[in-house]
């Protein structure tokens, strides 16, 4: 082939390619939501002479374009493979990958006085709480990182357990029933379905073993139920979850379902209410068929993070109102505890504003209130433990 000939047939071939991107932009449907980003994608923008003259015009046009390139995702998903086998890259973002399939999201490293600002909130509602005779309970939940924290190379340290155990003993006592659940969820750490291998959450078996302590602490003397009490099943289309949206699929060598478990021999379903929306179960099962590699099946555990919801037992095993604070560590949880109260109040505080604490306490007559958070969590987000 001659030179000219070759130059000719390039020109052509960029050409192509050029007009190409062109047309697919002018003629294709706009993404409006990257799952694998989890964001709201750059839509065209709308032309006026103020933005022109600012230059914002032309800037939009440039984060809309490389929005909505074609196969957006397939490009980004190759060029972390290319990254891992090139490279032998395993971190990506803050996400290392395990030789043996978990993705483990790095806990970073909090100091004393981190863990002594926590404390001090957590034992002022506790103390607060104590003057309106409502018992508080606090459980910090070893996430999934801190239960696996052993396989993160030396050169890419995580440091959960180090703040977890720099927070428990500053709780106090004297106000805060401090449950740990860590124990059990490292010595059963290697069971099947305890963690998502994919997703940054805990499945139901591993909330289930959690509760069957809280429930002992917080309801001494009160029939304690067993795994046998409810069917369990892996259900739904398999998945990626939020740590492999950070990785991509292409570096995800197992993917996940999730643990449905179905409480046996109830004379009636729970009743859910989320202000806006009334259902009669603790799971929305329409989140485990969505066709979507990357969806957020998790939310089929009662939902979403609400910033408030109720939940009426059917048949409650006491008749105490208990009050949960949390994190979305609790959703897989709430099911396990539900049964041991006549009604159970959920509030998140990252999205639940305003709170007037003592008024609803007193509006919704609060038995016991239970503190519920994973350990990275609770130090990053401090919404959570906002009680004021």
């Amino acid at each position: 082939m001659n030179k000219k000939l070759f130059n000719i047939l390039l020109s052509t071939g960029f050409l192509l390619f050029i007009f190409g991107v062109f047309f697919f932009y002018l003629f294709a449907g706009k993404n409006q939501v990257s799952i694998l980003e989890s964001r709201n994608l750059a839509q065209e923008p709308a032309f006026s002479s103020e933005a022109v003259k600012s230059g914002q015009y032309m800037r939009s046009w440039d984060v809309f374009f490389n929005d909505q390139f074609p196969r957006r995702d397939a490009f980004t998903e190759l060029n972390m493979r290319v990254n891992q086998v090139a490279l032998g890259q395993d971190v990506y973002k803050d996400v290392y990958v395990a030789p043996d399939g978990y993705l483990l999201t790095k806990v970073e490293q909090y100091t004393k006085a981190d863990a002594d600002k926590i404390a001090e909130r957590v034992n002022d509602v506790g103390k607060e709480l104590q003057k309106q005779g409502v018992t508080t309970s606090l459980v910090i939940v070893p996430n999934k990182s801190t239960v696996f924290e052993d396989k993160f190379p030396t050169y890419y340290p995580s440091f959960g357990r180090e703040g977890y155990e720099r927070l428990m003993p500053l709780i106090d006592e004297q106000y805060v029933q401090n449950i740990d659940v860590s124990k059990v969820l490292y010595k059963n750490k290697n069971e099947k379905n305890m963690f998502f291998y994919t997703d940054h959450h805990w499945q139901a078996k591993a909330a289930f073993l959690a509760s069957e302590k809280v429930a002992k602490a917080m309801n001494s003397g009160v029939k304690q139920l067993t795994v046998d009490d409810w069917t369990w099943k892996l259900e739904g289309l398999p998945f990626y979850g939020s740590d492999a949206r950070k990785t991509t699929s292409s570096l995800v060598s197992k993917s996940d379902q999730v643990m449905v478990a179905e409480q046996k021999n109830l004379s009636a379903p729970y009743q859910l209410d989320v202000i806006k929306e009334k259902r009669d179960s603790l799971y929305v099962m329409s989140r485990l068929t969505d066709p979507a590699v990357y969806a957020n099946r998790y939310t089929a555990y009662i939902g979403t993070d609400y910033p408030e919801l109720h939940i009426k037992t059917p048949d409650p095993l006491t008749q105490k109102n208990l009050l949960i604070f949390k994190d979305s560590y609790a959703n897989a949880f709430i099911q396990f505890i539900a049964p041991y109260y006549a009604n159970v109040h959920v509030l998140d505080l990252r999205y639940y504003k305003n709170l007037d604490l003592q008024a609803y306490v007193k509006k919704y007559d609060i038995d016991q209130a239970l503190l519920f958070f994973n350990n990275n969590s609770i130090y990053t987000t401090p919404q959570l433990t906002t009680f004021k």
